[in-house]
């Protein structure tokens, strides 16, 4: 696998600046794209990709994507990129429709596992939680509910999974209590086995492809303590954990810092932060949000350089491999929320643009859980703008796939 390169080899702030200059005075490069969902009758999104680049899943509220789709709800499907062909993953365990349908899905690194919130899949678990099924042999598995974190007052978040399916964090938040909280467990199907973090605010959690390492966030309600968000990476075989938005000496930041990511391989992590203290030099957002990369063997840190100066780069994503990291950002001027997204190679800083029209307007999307495959050249997302690609958009936006070069 490509590993992310030491800190002498990567390109300086100045440096990507520079190629990014330089591309801008090039013909633009016109990546394809195309609308997965193409012809729904409703929105779809939530789309995450195997790391071949091949499996895209995504939640849609259409009935039309594939026959027989009458149980009116919000459904789980599978597309194979390859092919063109949809499927609905949202199923009992004896095959038929989810009678309360599915979402937020999530597909392992080797496209064989898909993870989505439902209800009533398997007999005797009427509860809602999160369900693994095995699309090779159709078994579906409980994974969790907010029960098992804060029984009878909790809300499921969020969910990740690593490569082979046997590991997958779940997310619930506190609810009636008037103080929210967030705990974060991790369950292996080979074993049944649950482990609960210790930390009451533990949320925004993934996992790396072997299920060893999982960065979080923690959001903790002022004043009870500052600063009110951090990030760190737990080694779920040795316990140990440590906190990654820490500047170069040792010193921690007081900025609001979230959005933690880390890669297929283990060897990358990347968050998002307000913070101007973590790297040395001037930073071109100013006081701006910025995403922050960090190399977990060395701990060599870097600010990922934004496309423009004044906007806000947030909600990072990286490559199995640990090249590439997509991102959004939102521009100057514009409304916080409104992000184009873009690719950044942190070998060369060369940054890409990701959600753009064929005339090469930015296009505003978001990204679901693993949005980009292993090396960095599927990138999968939604957006409610239809000129990305030709057709007839779907009520409400669509679920889109960018082959990048």
């Amino acid at each position: 696998m490509t590993l992310l390169a030491p800190a002498g080899a990567v390109a300086s702030p100045q440096e990507a600046r520079k190629a990014y200059g330089a591309q801008k005075a090039q013909k633009p490069e016109v990546p394809s794209v195309r609308r997965v969902t193409q012809g729904a009758n409703g929105p779809s999104g939530d789309a995450s990709v195997s790391a071949n680049g091949r499996y895209v899943v995504f939640g849609s509220s259409a009935d039309n994507l594939v026959p027989g789709d009458t149980n009116g709800a919000p459904d789980v499907f599978l597309h194979d990129l390859r092919t063109r062909r949809t499927a609905r993953v949202g199923l009992t365990a004896d095959g038929t429709q989810a009678p309360y349908g599915g979402s937020a899905p999530v597909i392992s690194a080797d496209g064989r596992y898909v993870v989505f919130r439902s209800r009533g899949l398997i007999r005797g678990r009427e509860q809602t939680g999160y369900f693994r099924r095995d699309l090779r042999t159709g078994a579906t598995d409980w994974v969790g509910g907010a029960d098992d974190l804060y029984p009878g007052k909790g809300t499921l978040v969020g969910a990740s999974v690593g490569a082979d399916g046997r590991y997958v964090s779940f997310t619930a938040r506190q609810t009636g209590t008037g103080r929210p909280g967030h705990r974060t467990a991790v369950r292996d199907l080979a074993t049944g086995g649950l482990t609960v973090l210790e930390s009451p605010y533990a949320s925004e959690a993934r996992l790396d492809d072997d299920g060893r390492r999982l960065v979080y966030g923690e959001s903790v309600p002022a004043p009870v303590q500052h600063p009110p968000s951090r990030v760190f990476v737990l080694d779920l075989r040795t316990g140990q954990s440590r906190r990654l938005d820490v500047a170069a000496d040792g010193s921690t930041t007081t900025a609001r810092s979230g959005h933690p990511a880390v890669s297929g391989n283990g060897r990358v992590a990347a968050f998002a932060s307000w913070a101007t203290d973590l790297v040395p030099g001037e930073d071109p957002n100013g006081t701006g949000h910025d995403v922050f990369v960090t190399d977990l063997r060395t701990g060599a840190l870097r600010r990922v350089e934004a496309p423009a100066a004044q906007g806000h780069s947030t909600v990072p994503s990286l490559s199995g491999d640990g090249r590439y990291v997509v991102f959004g950002f939102t521009p100057p001027g514009t409304t916080w929320g409104t992000t184009h997204l873009y690719r950044t190679d942190l070998r060369t800083g060369r940054v890409t643009p990701v959600s753009r029209t064929a005339d090469g307007t930015p296009a505003t999307a978001t990204t679901g859980e693993r949005p980009v495959d292993a090396h960095g050249r599927t990138v999968v997302f939604s957006s409610a703008d239809g000129a990305l690609a030709p057709g007839a958009p779907s009520p409400g936006g669509d679920v889109y796939v960018r082959t990048m070069r």
